[in-house]
């Protein structure tokens, strides 16, 4: 079901979701539509990439491709993914007749232990980008990616490679009648 138009009333006492809505633009009809689902007493918990997400470094690996034959192909791209901060997701709960317990941004390193696990996340992770890139394009776009940030963001002296995550991980409960 879409999370911007959940259809259920009155339906659920818990609602849990984990890394999926931070793909999603606009978090008010899914947080109205929570509440609306959720029994009175109910409760949510929600975590997703939160604001600063793989930030600076993974963003920073895209700048060369800006400037290469990946252009034309990623022209016109709309990128999906949007990363926000405990402020601005509180009001968005009040608003939908939530109340808010907590809402806290979580850094978190994720680590690789090889290059061949890292170019695995990104091939899982940034499948968004990598169906707007020709196939044969795949394996040269990742190894840029990578080199690019192994030279921004060295591994260690253990080979563990690092990328900076933030979690945004929130709670609220329903408790009034809509």
């Amino acid at each position: 079901m879409d999370a911007s138009n959940l259809t259920f009333h009155n339906t659920f006492d818990r609602i849990f979701s984990n890394a999926a809505l931070h793909r999603i633009s606009d978090h008010q009809p899914v947080l109205t539509g929570i509440a609306r689902i959720l029994q009175l007493g109910g409760s949510m918990v929600i975590q997703m990439g939160g604001k600063g997400n793989a930030d600076p470094g993974i963003r920073s690996t895209w700048n060369p491709f800006k400037r290469q034959m990946l252009v034309s192909v990623l022209s016109g791209f709309l990128i999906r993914v949007q990363f926000f901060g405990t402020e601005e997701y509180r009001e968005w709960i009040i608003k939908a007749g939530l109340l808010p317990v907590r809402a806290e941004l979580i850094p978190k390193d994720m680590t690789h232990q090889t290059r061949e696990s890292f170019a695995g996340w990104i091939r899982t992770t940034w499948h968004p980008y990598l169906q707007r890139i020709p196939t044969d394009l795949h394996t040269v776009f990742i190894e840029s990616l990578i080199n690019q940030y192994l030279f921004l963001y060295p591994a260690d002296e253990e080979g563990i490679i690092y990328v900076g995550m933030v979690r945004l991980e929130v709670e609220a409960k329903r408790c009034q009648t809509l």
